[in-house]
């Protein structure tokens, strides 16, 4: 599913763990991540020409056609558009969007564009479910002008979605025409994908196979696709232009979403408040987030766990510190209280799923949620917990953030590796999981949860006022910890490691943990340099992307799809920090 701009940077502020990551991250968002900067001009620089043009034709244009969806009266094209019109392949749909009614939208073909629109107005207006739209009321209900540009035909088994070719499945960017052997014709805009949440191939061919009678045959998808390619279509590549109205006015689109974007340091600081306003707004009674909301489905159970009722929605511990962590950096920015109250409702959340054990005759804290004790679950809890205590100084979890410690020094075994989890449901009958295997420790092995232990354990050894005797423990163990993921890990788990580095957290960690100069060591530092080398080295950017919305955005593999990563971002910003 696609996730909307407000929740992708939500994330991205879910995970930062400090005053100045947060500014830096703000930089970064505008600059690199989430917007189109004014110094970026991709490779296809043929948009950001176009965006600049002076679209008041258009809007003169889309007054008509809002006019004419309400009277009837032909429209009449006046003036230079900035729309690409070619009669042999430029179909034109226009479609209605109002809240609490499915989109309602025709497509048509003529040897104009007036003919074109006038001929979908026209049948528009015959469509069953017309009158439900308030066309009077241009804020209620929006108008959406898509015509097509280019088609290229493909062969079903040539469309590719990794590979940058004519070929190329581009979520929003290409759409797919399909002609049947009878004459009839299926579309698939390429704002469907963004419109309905898709963001893969295989999303994009389900939906368009669910508007055959392949749809009632099964609900299986993979069986839908086969069932789909044997059908006699013809197969082409789409590609369009977009406008979508805005009370009364205008809007371009690219990828289904407005352009362009306004990346000043204010209107991104707003979009953070605002982000963070709805994740606090949408809180529940006893301290949860709410995890999932599918907009076009209109529903909070989310598409992995589809069996669960609303009274037993899928809840991720880990995550909910981080939404924590969102709410007191927030504080931290703006000084307003709703936050802080907010961060210490969450903070109950985690102080209830803490489970007790006895270490050496001392008390121990861990997270044990979802049958699942995970060493990054309460990793990040201490971190969050630590947050709190160095926004507010207030000193009552002071005792649980000790035991919480204990228990993440106790997960890091005589070699220095750290067991990822401490229980966990499918593995010794659900109970503790005391020295386990090498076979064990690799099928729990987890890239994050190390990194973010160590970002936990660092800032409790830094703000806290501890006895010698128990930071040097601390540190002692910290250290051997790291020496084995910096140094072991590659040797012992080779095929874990991707062309994209995975160690955000642990880039972080390291950052922390320099502060101590004990911990100033050159390994540590090579290691988040040489991870922040190959991530830059993995990002889209001005020179090797065709769209102007990549850069910035990470790969596996070039000719991925975008993969926009806060965790990632913060990685690079501990390697800049380092390196100062």
């Amino acid at each position: 599913m696609i996730k909307h701009w407000y929740v992708l940077l939500a994330d991205l502020i879910m995970k930062v763990c400090s005053f100045k990551h947060t500014l830096l991250l703000l930089f970064l968002i505008s600059y690199v991540g989430l917007t189109q900067a004014k110094e970026i001009v991709p490779e296809d620089a043929s948009f950001s020409i176009w965006l600049k043009k002076d679209f008041s034709p258009e809007e003169k244009l889309f007054k008509q056609i809002r006019s004419s969806l309400i009277t009837g009266e032909e429209v009449a094209v006046t003036g230079k558009l900035n729309i690409p019109f070619d009669p042999e392949v430029s179909w034109c749909g226009i479609t209605l969007f109002q809240a609490g009614e499915r989109p309602l939208r025709y497509l048509s073909k003529r040897n104009s564009l007036e003919a074109t629109i006038n001929r979908t107005i026209s049948k528009l207006r015959e469509r069953e479910r017309f009158n439900q739209f308030h066309l009077k009321d241009s804020k209620r209900t929006r108008i959406l002008l898509e015509v097509v540009t280019e088609e290229t035909a493909v062969e079903f088994d040539d469309v590719t979605a990794n590979k940058f070719s004519p070929n190329r499945f581009e979520p929003g960017i290409t759409g797919m025409k399909l002609k049947h052997k009878d004459g009839s014709v299926i579309f698939y805009m390429p704002t469907d994908a963004t419109v309905y949440s898709h963001l893969s191939l295989t999303h994009a061919l389900n939906y368009i196979a669910k508007k055959t009678y392949i749809g009632k045959k099964t609900n299986k998808i993979s069986k839908r696709i086969e069932l789909l390619e044997k059908e006699p279509y013809r197969y082409f590549i789409i590609k369009s232009v977009s406008f979508i109205s805005y009370e009364d006015s205008i809007i371009p689109l690219y990828r289904g979403y407005p352009v362009p974007i306004d990346d000043s340091d204010d209107n991104i600081l707003r979009t953070t408040r605002k982000s963070v306003d709805w994740i606090m707004g949408n809180m529940g009674k006893d301290g949860k987030f709410l995890y999932y909301y599918d907009g076009v489905r209109d529903t909070v159970v989310d598409h992995a766990h589809p069996t669960r009722s609303e009274n037993n929605l899928y809840y991720n511990s880990l995550r909910h510190s981080g939404g924590t962590i969102t709410l007191l950096r927030m504080y931290e920015l703006s000084k307003e209280i709703k936050y802080l109250v907010a961060a210490k409702k969450s903070l109950q959340f985690i102080i209830d799923n803490l489970r007790e054990r006895q270490l050496q005759g001392e008390k121990a804290y861990y997270l044990y949620y979802n049958e699942k004790a995970k060493l990054g679950g309460t990793g990040v809890a201490l971190v969050a917990l630590m947050r709190y205590y160095m926004a507010t100084g207030d000193d009552r979890y002071n005792e649980t953030m000790a035991g919480m410690a204990r228990h993440l020094v106790s997960q890091i075994d005589d070699n220095g590796e750290f067991i990822g989890y401490y229980i966990h449901r499918d593995y010794n009958g659900g109970k503790p999981i005391i020295n386990p295997s090498d076979a064990i420790k690799k099928q729990l092995f987890s890239f994050y949860y190390p990194g973010e232990a160590l970002m936990g354990l660092a800032l409790y050894t830094r703000e806290m006022q501890l006895p010698e005797h128990e930071e040097d423990a601390i540190k002692k163990a910290s250290m051997k910890a790291m020496d084995w993921l910096v140094k072991t890990r590659p040797v012992k788990y080779p095929n874990f490691f991707k062309p994209l580095p995975s160690d955000g957290w642990l880039m972080q960690a390291i950052e922390e943990w320099s502060l101590d100069s004990d911990f100033f060591k050159k390994p540590y530092l090579d290691f988040v340099f040489n991870d922040a080398r190959k991530m830059i080295d993995h990002m889209y950017n001005k020179d090797n992307s065709p769209y102007y919305d990549y850069p910035g955005a990470f790969f596996y593999n070039y000719g991925d799809h975008a993969y926009v990563d806060g965790a990632r971002a913060e990685g690079l910003i501990s390697a800049y920090y380092l390196a100062l």
